[in-house]
């Protein structure tokens, strides 16, 4: 059985995997054609496309796990000392938008709860962290579904926010949104039935 150090390594790297598979799915590649490869100058520009794409996709694993992270070491803390987090300190640390700290609240307590649940639990491998808590698919997807919906009420409040500085926010958000739904009811049917 792993200890809490490693358990919090383990629910991390779980982390940066839905990140990197999220950044996949809504960053779109650049793509190669022979016409590229054929002339010179438009053989550069995929080339500093790509270099875009690269710096992009990292960007977006960085912000994404970064609260994610937060999260988790408050966890951690709470199950080593009992002292409960601060979520509105979390929010200020995390340069939360006025208009939007009730709602990172509520979708920080809930991924707390989980994490608390998660390294808490017996096990040495994710899936066994999962099914040591959460016993069945059903109640594992409820809490995903819990999940889901407070951080897609977060991104809402976050829109507000985005909508003059980055276009086209709203497709984006929507796509990380279908994107994380698909993924982890993915991982709930895997997690149940290895």
């Amino acid at each position: 059985m792993l200890d809490l150090q490693n358990k919090r390594k383990l629910l991390r790297s779980q982390e940066l995997k839905t990140a990197q598979t999220i950044a996949a799915q809504v960053i779109e590649k650049p793509k190669l054609s022979v016409w590229m490869i054929l002339i010179p100058i438009v053989f550069i520009y995929y080339f500093y496309s790509f270099h875009r794409y690269s710096t992009g996709r990292k960007d977006f694993v960085k912000s994404f796990i970064k609260t994610r992270s937060l999260i988790l070491d408050e966890a951690y803390t709470f199950i080593e000392s009992g002292e409960k987090p601060d979520f509105l300190v979390l929010a200020q640390e995390d340069n939360v938008p006025e208009n939007a700290v009730g709602a990172y609240k509520n979708w920080a307590q809930v991924l707390f709860e989980h994490y608390v649940k998660l390294l808490g639990s017996e096990g040495d491998s994710y899936p066994s962290l999962v099914k040591a808590r959460y016993k069945e698919q059903g109640t594992y997807l409820l809490i995903l579904d819990q999940i889901n919906k407070a951080e897609s009420l977060f991104y809402k409040a976050l829109r507000k926010n985005l909508k003059d500085s980055v276009d086209d926010v709203a497709e984006m958000i929507k796509k990380i949104e279908e994107s994380l739904g698909r993924l982890r009811r993915e991982e709930a049917r895997l997690v149940f039935t290895s």
